[in-house]
């Protein structure tokens, strides 16, 4: 008779395992809530949503939705300086387009430049499909940059990483999306190089007839 019973609350109790397991999986799938190799729950993280800006200085960029731009408009000096700030993550990322520095007569010569602290190191890198130069300066404060002298100008983004896991990505993602616009006057003469091949075509035909 014990025997029974012994049998009976081991069967129960494998009955109610299974339930609870079931109840358990049928609870992660409507809540979306994951279970990790080792047992925890893992809630998944929203990727955020990417905002294009479009800049008159000849670029275009993307970043994260929420963080704060600023254009700088007290900058008289720079054709852009536009700051991207997150009040949760010290650091930055900023965007800069600049007469190229004295001394500086191509890309190579401004990594050699930037790259001038003995705790900087500089790479060969590209950015918008130019050959650039990356440097990484580890002391006293982190800052990632990557710089290329282009159309006349120096085109050149940093970021400072206090918040180092944070704004690496936002600096990975504006590098990676960074492409350079046509300028209004390189659209102009495009325009009036098509126009003067079609003058051309017709006073051709007027001298054949």
């Amino acid at each position: 008779m014990m025997k029974k019973s012994l049998v009976l609350i081991i069967v129960g109790g494998l009955l109610l395992g299974l339930v609870g397991a079931g109840a358990y999986l049928y609870y992660s799938k409507t809540t979306g809530v994951t279970t990790s190799p080792t047992g925890t729950d893992v809630t998944p993280v929203p990727t955020p949503k990417l905002l294009m800006w479009d800049d008159p200085a000849g670029f275009t960029m993307q970043y994260p939705e929420g963080l704060t731009v600023n254009k700088h408009d007290e900058d008289l000096v720079n054709y852009a300086h536009v700051e991207l700030t997150d009040s949760a993550h010290p650091g930055n990322v900023i965007i800069w387009v600049k007469d190229i520095p004295s001394g500086v007569t191509d890309t190579a010569s401004w990594g050699k430049k930037a790259s001038a602290p003995a705790s900087a190191i500089s790479f060969d890198t590209s950015l918008a499909g130019q050959s650039a130069q990356k440097t990484l300066v580890s002391s006293p404060e982190k800052i990632v940059s990557v710089g290329v002298i282009y159309d006349g100008v120096l085109w050149y983004i940093e970021a400072k990483l206090t918040d180092e896991p944070y704004w690496q990505s936002v600096f990975d993602g504006v590098i990676q999306s960074f492409t350079f616009k046509p300028t209004a006057s390189q659209a102009a003469g495009s325009t009036v190089n098509s126009g003067g091949a079609n003058d051309r075509v017709v006073d051709e035909e007027e001298v054949l007839e």
